[in-house]
């Protein structure tokens, strides 16, 4: 479909005299003046719409004049089907616009944000064409279910810089609910207020609009729309997925297993007994899951490259919120649940740290350290996960694997990831910190 330069040019105008919406700043840093083009990639709903608004409200901040900043949202309707060729468009219809500011922009760009890309076919060639003008500096957004980051590296071919967003950290959790955090606010009667929002934090994850939704059905209901739309949808529609059955078990008992080792040739033993299913497709519907970020599927740590690919591996979930509706759960799952969440929070600091990596230890003897992380192959970091200390030689079984890791990986900084118990102790000459969750998600 062609789209008139009349509808363009009404687009653009009705964005740039509308009210920005109030939005809360994120954590993530994004450069707004550099000559590559800034691709934010995430599940739906994590918030990238309102990243980009807040880039906007950034911009304004600092003096750029609204007619330089245009946003185009390709779900619009009115924009359907959006086709490459209709790039031109909107050069065409800015110039017309604005012929004062364009004739200005070979000295001071004009910023282009284009909101859910993955909607146009050959989305690329446009992009491209914008970026060859240098006339703009261009950000574009893509839900990771329907925009891959490999995707945006093999089309634009060294031009884009890839940032992953995730649903809220606890930190934003807290500053969306209007807790400010300090050193005061850790040993004041607030810190009741910071332990509610993260035992809700624990349960029911942090999408933005499910973190800022007060009824507790409400929230789930939201959840269970996001399920439909990110799992099965999405996935359904992008592969051409025919088993959606199976997707759907699949789905399931990866989300109830969460920081559990998964073994694709047990759940293939299991599911062919109720489902005509090949092995192959079981690969398949797991590299669509784990490709749109929506599982991840943690390498064990090992010197040999061999080992560390055929090892089984351990899975985790993007967001608890979806596991509270898709997977089961039950009483005795705190642990699972805070390992997740440690998870999420080390991939959110491998995202802004581009030679930070995160493994999983286990040795021989099957002792077992929930998170190596390393920096340029290195291990600087040993992190177990341990929610509670209460039962007799629970805090002995999770620290002799730590001091066996930190013997063999020559690492010294020992942690462990607690649901309350705080202590810093040596054991066999080397220094533990025990730290409550919610104190080391802020950190």
């Amino acid at each position: 479909m062609k789209v008139e330069k009349g509808l363009m040019k009404e687009i653009i105008r009705e964005w740039q005299e509308s009210e920005l919406p109030q939005v809360l700043p994120r954590t993530i840093e994004i450069p707004t003046s550099v000559n590559k083009i800034i691709a934010l990639v995430g599940p739906r709903r994590s918030g990238k719409t309102y990243l980009l608004f807040w880039l906007a409200k950034d911009l304004l901040s600092k003096g750029v004049p609204r007619e330089k900043i245009i946003y185009v949202n390709f779900e619009d309707p009115r924009l359907l089907p959006f086709e490459a060729r209709n790039f031109e468009v909107i050069l065409n219809s800015y110039r017309e616009l604005y012929p004062e500011a364009y004739s200005e922009l070979n000295s001071a760009k004009a910023y282009l944000f284009l909101d859910e890309i993955q909607v146009v076919k050959n989305w690329e060639i446009g992009v491209r064409r914008i970026y060859d003008t240098r006339n703009f500096f261009i950000f574009i957004t893509g839900s990771s279910s329907k925009l891959l980051s490999s995707e945006i590296a093999t089309q634009l071919r060294g031009r884009a810089i890839t940032f992953e967003l995730f649903p809220f950290s606890f930190k934003e959790v807290l500053n969306a609910r209007g807790i400010k955090i300090d050193e005061l606010t850790l040993y004041s009667g607030k810190r009741f207020s910071i332990m509610k929002a993260f035992e809700e934090y624990l349960s029911y994850g942090g999408f933005p609009e499910v973190v800022l939704t007060e009824e507790k059905e409400l929230k789930l209901k939201i959840l269970k729309s996001y399920v439909e739309t990110m799992f099965i949808k999405d996935l359904v529609e992008r592969y051409e997925v025919r088993n959606q059955a199976v997707l759907r078990e699949l789905v399931k008992y990866l989300a109830t297993n969460i920081s559990s080792l998964f073994s694709l040739s047990a759940f293939f033993k299991w599911i062919k007994q109720a489902y005509p299913v090949t092995k192959r497709t079981l690969i398949n519907y797991l590299d669509y899951l784990e490709d749109s970020r929506l599982f991840f599927l943690l390498k064990r740590y090992s010197f040999s490259l061999k080992e560390q690919a055929l090892s089984p591996r351990k899975c985790y979930i993007v967001d608890l919120g979806l596991r509270e509706v898709f997977g089961h759960r039950h009483s005795q799952d705190v642990g699972k649940r805070l390992e997740n969440l440690v998870f999420i929070s080390l991939m959110e600091r491998k995202a802004r740290k581009p030679l930070l990596d995160v493994y999983f230890w286990r040795d021989s003897n099957k002792r077992e350290v929930d998170f190596i992380v390393t920096e340029g192959g290195r291990a600087t970091e040993l992190i177990q996960v341990c929610a509670e200390f209460s039962g007799p030689g629970v805090k002995e079984r999770e620290v002799k694997p730590l001091l066996a890791a930190a013997q063999k990986l020559k690492c010294d900084n020992l942690i462990v990831v607690t649901m309350n118990y705080e202590d810093e102790e040596i054991i066999e000459r080397k220094k533990i910190k025990f730290v409550p969750a919610w104190k080391w998600l802020l950190q």
